[in-house]
């Protein structure tokens, strides 16, 4: 009878990798990465970038007045095209409905515009530094490849969002980020 329970776990193993080998698929050859590409961006080089621009952005704030940081940068490398980064902050931390505020005032409403407007040209220099230093750290990938930032600005409902972009996205070949040379485009 063991015998019997041994021989069934041979089949079923056989059966299994038969079945495997059988759903393996072929990766055609446009789509294989060489050796040379996953040597040429060492993770540690985009995190190194992701880690740059976190300490960056969240340096435009002061102690008593912090740039919001909802989540940590996202950076990753694709193939043939460069590398690309994205982070989601506040310009401030904006008041919220609460108990203790039931409602946002004509003048508090006023004030969170007026900083967020104000913090604007910082963070856009910012960016252009963070592109710099992203070009110098990623040193590994071809010059005439892009790397490109795009920081997401977060508002709450009730804000006044006159003169204030949704969405701040830099691109550049490597060789221009190196010499400051950034497109810049502000989405709402």
């Amino acid at each position: 009878m063991r015998r019997f329970g041994c021989l069934k776990w041979r089949v079923l193993c056989l059966a299994l990798l038969l079945a495997a080998v059988a759903c393996a698929q072929i990766v055609p050859a446009s789509a294989k990465i060489d050796a040379k590409t996953v040597a040429a961006t060492p993770r540690q080089s985009i995190t190194a970038v992701e880690t740059l621009c976190n300490t960056r952005l969240y340096a435009l704030g002061s102690p008593n007045d912090p740039v919001d940081m909802l989540g940590l940068t996202r950076g990753l490398y694709l193939n043939n095209y460069g590398a690309v980064f994205s982070s989601e902050i506040s310009l401030i931390v904006t008041p919220t409905v609460n108990p203790f505020r039931p409602t946002i005032t004509k003048e508090l409403h006023d004030q969170v515009h007026q900083k967020k407007v104000a913090r604007l040209p910082a963070l856009r220099a910012t960016m252009v530094e963070m592109m710099k230093q992203a070009a110098q750290n990623l040193s590994q990938i071809p010059d005439n490849q892009q790397i490109v930032l795009a920081v997401r600005l977060r508002y709450m409902s009730w804000e006044d969002r006159t003169g204030l972009p949704g969405q701040i996205l830099m691109s550049a070949t490597r060789k221009d980020a190196l010499a400051g040379v950034v497109q810049t485009t502000d989405e709402p």
